[in-house]
């Protein structure tokens, strides 16, 4: 009988559901690194079978132009993994989200959580918030690992709720319907404020979430720790451009490590933001990131 994992935050819980099971392991991200997850475990029961979601439209969505979808044991359709990849890309550039799925007959020994982990740290080099669906068809024990804000936005809830869905959609052969049901999770993460290292509490990040949306002006904040090679303002126009891809818009991010915050522009020249920038980074050492970003839509027209 096939048993699904999925990673979620602070612990591990087993839930039996018509015969399947499906287990919650945490996981925490920190830019550069993974850590394990915890070892705590607790028990529960699903009484009645929960309500089951509609599948996101994926009709309009463009061709994808990356690979997300990595089919190494051969479920999925040519046309399946298309669609797959072109919803993988809506949530990557919407989201600002590291998508992938990855299916495989053999793990080579490794558990659910090490290969799930090792495929994320090979495709996005274990950075940013991410969403990696394992499919296992060795063990039949299928991970989903999450880091940065797809811990924070994605309830232990909705997790049982799609698992149990797509656990019958494995069983009925229907594998397409499976990854969809699960990776439509990631909608559930913010479309303006990207925080990548957990700096905010949830109340935090809803409210510039909703402050940035009432402004009706086009800025997204990431927040980390740059850990790379590359620079501050290589970093946050390529975001910029992910976000804003054929659109105008502003992306501002705060590198926590020094206390710095860059803004960059999708289609023109961010000049003039000195004095905003200075503002805002004084407020982000006082520890108000609030602030920080209402003085940079002050300055957007």
């Amino acid at each position: 009988m096939r048993k699904i994992f999925v990673a979620v935050l602070t612990a591990v819980v087993f839930t039996m559901m018509c015969g399947c099971s499906s287990a919650v392991g945490g996981v925490s991200e920190n830019n550069d690194e993974n850590f394990s997850a915890p070892a705590s475990e607790k028990a529960s029961s699903v009484s009645e079978e929960p309500a089951t979601e509609a599948l996101p439209d994926t009709s309009a969505l463009e061709t994808a132009e990356g690979s997300y979808v990595y089919d190494n044991a051969g479920v999925l359709t040519a046309d399946e993994i298309s669609e797959l990849n072109s919803y993988c890309e809506m949530l990557y550039e919407k989201h600002l989200i590291n998508a992938a799925v990855v299916t495989s007959n053999s793990l080579g020994g490794k558990t659910p959580y090490q290969a799930a982990e090792d495929a994320y740290i090979e495709i996005y080099q274990g950075r940013g918030s991410g969403l990696l669906l394992l499919v296992n068809n060795d063990t039949n024990y299928d991970y989903l690992y999450r880091t940065g804000s797809c811990l924070s936005f994605i309830p232990e809830d909705a997790d049982s709720n799609a698992f149990f869905w797509s656990t019958k959609d494995i069983i009925n052969g229907d594998y397409r319907s499976a990854v969809l049901r699960i990776m439509q999770l990631g909608e559930r993460c913010p479309l303006y404020v990207f925080d990548n290292i957990g700096k905010l509490s949830q109340d935090e990040l809803k409210d510039i979430e909703s402050t940035i949306k009432k402004s009706n002006k086009q800025l997204s904040l990431l927040i980390t720790t740059n850990g790379t090679d590359s620079t501050n303002e290589e970093i946050c126009k390529s975001y910029c451009e992910r976000r804003y891809k054929g659109d105008s818009g502003y992306m501002m991010m705060i590198d926590t490590k020094t206390n710095t915050v860059t803004v960059t522009a999708s289609d023109a020249s961010a000049a003039g933001f000195d004095k905003a920038v200075a503002a805002a980074e004084k407020s982000v050492k006082a520890g108000d990131i609030k602030a920080a970003v209402e003085n940079v839509l002050k300055d957007i027209k």
